[in-house]
């Protein structure tokens, strides 16, 4: 597979400001960003007894609105005494465990242990409580109470309920971007190209989210570009605007470079200030809005606006918007970035309307290869204004 590559350089930190209003989504992240506080990591593979304590009660409460935004709301009731790790994920990947129940407690509490300090207070509680998820997708679910020690391991001591979320009926102004778009933009190249893509662009989950396939594949190809044509992003509803944001695609192995490559979908910013080297860098975490579409009173045609970001270079604070949005690829050989196409389209972008009907597409890259995907899991909600900042990687000049 071709590939440009880069080395990490540089490291600068940004926090992100929504342009448009939304909330923070529910695609899990890698782990989230360490905001520098001490983590706790406590040993596993230490034997438990297992033990079902069915007087702890846990009660999905349903979807509610909860400070303007769309939440599934979890309830517990638990002695005060009592510390205790909050884990919902899906019936299939708790499946895939094969009913190694210390094996599955262990990575739950081990995702939870690679956060901050202040990250890991949203999954592990004492007493009673009652916890705003970010809105599940429809399916069968399990919610699991796992008790730990003053040390912070496992006991062995737990509790769980099994549950299902119905999809909603999607609402006219939802399906108002289904169907086939042509996305055009400009390259900054010299001299600078018109690019566009025609996406396809189809429910993913009613009134929440969207799967759009078609992003950097080229209507007209050109030599030295890779069709990313077997993947897909996600991108989210609200209030009308579609949301496109930074988020994990798949693990695959690439056998040209004897790797193993991380896939994921982010933006960049450019940096034009003083204090640092200027140029463009990457914004490494996941679940970050990047740019938001807004759709015209007839519907034909939709603007792709990028999302603000207060960006902390050095010790100085730059105020700017991200300049790009593409697939970005993490060798786990060479530790360092590299990306599948260099020269895409910058911000702003336009959406036109093709079809009602979504475009047909090439089978989804983890049907064609052994590609691994992460733990569909449910994560707390946590307003923006409470997110930790995050960091960037200089990734070249201009």
């Amino acid at each position: 597979m071709r590939k440009l590559r880069f080395l990490m350089a540089a490291v600068a930190v940004v926090l992100a400001v929504a342009g448009c209003r939304k909330h923070d989504r529910y695609q899990r992240q890698s782990g989230g960003s360490d905001s520098g506080s001490t983590v706790v990591t406590p040993e596993t593979g230490t034997k438990f007894e297992l033990r079902q304590n069915t007087s702890w009660n846990i009660v999905y409460e349903g979807r509610k609105t909860v400070g303007g935004d769309r939440v599934d709301v979890i309830s517990t009731n638990v002695p005060n005494n009592v510390i205790y790790l909050v884990s919902v994920l899906s019936i299939d990947d708790y499946s895939s465990y094969e009913g190694d129940n210390q094996k599955f407690m262990e990575n739950e509490l081990a995702w939870v242990m690679g956060m901050s300090k202040e990250e890991q207070a949203n999954y592990i509680y004492t007493g009673p409580q009652t916890m705003n998820f970010n809105a599940f997708r429809h399916g069968d679910w399990y919610a699991f109470i796992m008790a730990l020690d003053s040390d912070y391991k496992l006991t062995g001591e737990f509790n769980y309920l099994s549950f299902e979320v119905e999809q909603e009926d999607p609402t006219e102004d939802f399906k108002k971007w289904l169907g086939t778009w042509r996305v055009s933009g400009r390259t900054d190249g010299r001299p600078a190209k018109d690019v566009s893509y025609l996406l396809s662009v189809t429910s993913e989950e009613n009134n929440f989210m969207y799967r759009v396939a078609g992003w950097e594949t080229l209507e007209k190809e050109e030599e030295g570009w890779m069709q990313m044509n077997q993947e897909d992003i996600v991108t989210f509803y609200d209030a009308g605007d579609m949301y496109f944001t930074s988020q994990y695609i798949q693990t695959y192995p690439d056998e040209e470079y004897n790797d193993t490559v991380e896939e994921v979908f982010l933006g960049e910013i450019y940096y034009k200030g003083v204090w640092d080297t200027p140029g463009i860098y990457i914004i490494e975490e996941e679940d970050r809005d990047v740019a938001c579409a807004r759709l015209s009173e007839d519907g034909k045609s939709a603007a792709i606006e990028p999302v603000s970001v207060t960006a902390v270079v050095g010790d100085h604070d730059y105020e700017t918007e991200f300049y790009d949005m593409k697939y970005f690829g993490w060798s786990q050989n060479e530790k360092n970035w590299f990306v599948y196409n260099e020269n895409v389209a910058v911000f702003p972008l336009t959406m036109e309307r093709v079809s009602e009907d979504p475009a047909p597409q090439t089978k989804s890259f983890l049907q064609l290869r052994g590609t691994k995907t992460r733990v569909q899991r449910g994560k707390i909600h946590v307003s923006r204004s409470e997110r930790s900042r995050v960091k960037a990687v200089f990734a070249g000049n201009r």
